[in-house]
C-alpha cells in the first residue's frame, strides 16, 4: 500500500513540467521546503489560488512534493 501510495505521488510530480510564470523569482528546493513549513504552506496555497498561471512553475511543482513527502511520512508514522 506504501508502496503504491509513493508511486503515485512519484508519478504526478514526474507529470508536472515548468513554464515561464516564475522565471524572475528563485526556486525552492524539496528539501527547502521541509525545512521551511510556514513557506510550503504560503506557497501551496499561492499555487491553488491560481493554479492555472503556477501549477507547473518550479516553486508549485517542489511545494507539492515536499507535501506528498510529508503526507507519506505523517501516514507511515501513523501505522507505526
Amino acid at each position: 500500500m506504501k508502496a503504491r501510495l509513493a508511486l503515485l505521488f512519484a508519478v504526478a510530480a514526474a507529470l508536472t513540467g515548468c513554464n515561464e510564470a516564475d522565471k524572475g523569482q528563485q526556486s525552492k528546493t524539496v528539501g527547502w521546503f521541509l525545512d521551511h513549513r510556514g513557506e510550503l504552506a504560503a506557497t501551496l496555497q499561492g499555487c491553488s489560488d491560481n493554479p492555472g498561471e503556477l501549477e507547473k512553475t518550479p516553486n508549485c511543482v517542489n511545494a507539492n512534493e515536499a507535501r506528498n513527502q510529508v503526507t507519506i511520512k505523517e501516514m507511515e508514522d501513523a501505522l507505526k
